[in-house]
């Protein structure tokens, strides 16, 4: 998974573990509120970052300056004697063979960096430490081992950004596995989540600069809501939405970015169990005779990809969703439920939902009602169809790729940001849907009751 690759050279895990774009600002709920000239200003470059972060959007020359550097390191760390280091030097043996890929000598490092605080001498980033710790178990395949360091790194250290954003970032790889653990992991983190919302403050990290919104902890706090509905378990989900509403300061206290993302969570929650949300289509990418809607085909779960027209690496996967889907769908039309004689029976409809970054710009580069503008081509003929920008709130989407899927009664099972392999053979999609086709929950029923009071 690329994103783990990103993960292990920047050493700064992500909640979600993916490349992922922010969306565009909708309109503030309250116009006495002003927002704050530094939150538009990161919003407004984050997609400058989400670019950058993607190796997919890397030019040639960056990517031959990254192998050399990775050239460098790895020689460094293959030399390198760890016995030789203390402190701080050990931390940064760490990151080099990280940088270098030398996952075994990361491992190593990094658990001996972690064994040598102590309170005569305490190490500064014990919670990155543990971060690189899990991220080469990931690499090397030992998913049991990663869970028992996270759940060690909850159990041992101050909740703190660090710890924070490296519990989310190993609970989301293995969400996207639909790997059990991952449920057991938001349950281990839950209580923390709580006190730290209660105190009505951004969680910030212990020693560093990293600093975790109110409105970030909720979204984290609400994974494990998430969870519990994709495994079945309906009434502990409700009990920890219930406590994490509580939790919540009063809205007075909230800042406007809190609101929103708190409000956007709750709407992508809400889509669990129903039907799709009203969605204004605009028209085909595909081809200037598809009437534009979206429809769902009794019988086929739907697959729906959300993303805005400028992120890269969600337009490629448009091509793999539509093969994925058996042929994909023809012109910009889903593939038919009852398929003509000799022709493979679908796997689900599909569809690409594209906005622009306003109504006026929708359209732009689309002529006589189809895809011919060169910066178009790539999604011409696919699956999808440009819709408003207004789609993204209706579906509270905040990051991208959205991934949402529909059993074959059009009732959402599954909303969540898609790795970059999502449409891969026998991947995440894939398994969902045949998971809800044969009446079985996203994620493996386990007993979720204890550990919040269920």
């Amino acid at each position: 998974m690329q994103a783990v690759w990103v993960f292990a050279l920047l050493i700064v895990p992500s909640a979600m573990g993916q490349e992922t774009v922010r969306a565009p600002a909708a309109a503030a709920p309250d116009a006495t509120m002003v927002r704050r000239p530094g939150d538009i200003y990161r919003e407004a470059m984050h997609p400058l970052d989400v670019v950058r972060n993607s190796l997919d959007n890397w030019s040639d020359s960056e990517l031959g300056a990254l192998a050399a550097g990775m050239h460098q390191a790895r020689e460094a760390c293959a030399q390198a004697k760890p016995e030789q280091y203390a402190g701080e030097d050990l931390y940064d043996l760490a990151r080099l063979c990280a940088l270098g890929q030398v996952w075994n000598s990361v491992l190593t490092v990094a658990q001996r960096y972690v064994a040598s605080d102590d309170a005569a001498q305490p190490v500064a980033h014990k919670a990155r430490a543990y971060a690189m710790e899990v991220n080469a178990l990931i690499q090397i395949n030992d998913l049991p081992q990663a869970v028992a360091t996270t759940r060690e790194m909850l159990g041992k250290l101050p909740y703190d950004a660090a710890v924070s954003e490296s519990s989310a970032y190993v609970t989301t790889y293995l969400e996207q596995a639909l790997d059990a653990d991952s449920l057991v992991l938001a349950l281990a983190e839950h209580a923390a989540i709580l006190e730290a919302l209660k105190k009505g403050a951004p969680l910030a990290e212990t020693n560093g600069s990293d600093a975790v919104s109110v409105g970030s902890l909720y979204e984290s706090g609400m994974h494990l809501a998430f969870l519990e509905r994709y495994a079945g378990a309906a009434k502990p989900a409700a009990l920890v939405v219930r406590q994490l509403r509580a939790a919540l300061p009063d809205a007075a206290a909230l800042s406007l970015e809190d609101q929103r993302l708190i409000e956007a969570v709750d709407t992508r929650y809400g889509l669990l169990g129903a039907g799709q949300p009203a969605v204004e289509v605009l028209r085909s990418l595909g081809s200037a005779a598809a009437k534009p809607g979206l429809k769902h085909a009794d019988g086929l779960a739907t697959v729906m990809v959300l993303f805005p027209e400028w992120c890269t690496q969600c337009r490629k996967m448009m091509k793999p969703m539509a093969a994925l889907a058996l042929g994909g769908p023809a012109q910009g039309k889903p593939v038919p439920a009852k398929p003509a004689a000799g022709k493979a029976a679908a796997k689900f409809v599909a569809y690409g939902l594209m906005f622009q970054n306003s109504v006026e710009d929708a359209g732009a580069g689309l002529k006589d009602g189809g895809v011919k503008d060169e910066t178009m081509k790539d999604v011409q003929g696919t699956p999808g169809f440009l819709v408003s920008p207004a789609t993204a709130a209706a579906f509270g989407a905040t990051e991208f790729p959205l991934g949402v899927v529909e059993d074959r009664r059009g009732k959402v099972v599954y909303v969540g940001l898609l790795p970059t392999n999502a449409f891969a053979p026998k991947g995440l999609i894939e398994e969902i849907v045949e998971r809800t086709n044969a009446g079985q929950p996203v994620l493996a029923v386990i007993d979720t009751g204890a550990g919040h009071g269920g």
